[in-house]
């Protein structure tokens, strides 16, 4: 259990942060905000529960504050699903509904 921590917390150093939301999806979108990281082009993957990838985007990280929205495609259909961001060798994994 304690090894599926590490990714993300190797990716979260000091007052770096990843905040996702809502994790409750009803408007077809979602939002990443980014907190103290440093400027990079982050990678955004949509899996399903099973590690089937239905799409992938990315975001120009700026500043060391931003807000990006992510817009889903029109065939993602309700359910539950795996987020990963990636930069580099650090990645970020959450789950989301779309309701």
């Amino acid at each position: 259990m304690k090894e599926a921590l590490l990714p993300a917390a190797r990716f979260l150093v000091g007052s770096q942060r990843i905040t996702l939301y809502p994790t409750l999806v009803t408007e077809r979108r979602f939002w990443l905000q980014l907190y103290n990281m440093d400027r990079s082009v982050m990678a955004i993957y949509f899996y399903t529960l099973s590690g089937y990838m239905l799409f992938k985007a990315f975001v120009a990280h700026k500043d060391h504050f931003s807000t990006h929205t992510i817009n889903l495609p029109h065939y993602i259909r309700s359910g539950v699903y795996k987020v990963a961001i990636l930069c580099g060798d650090h990645h970020y994994l959450q789950s989301i509904v779309i309701r």
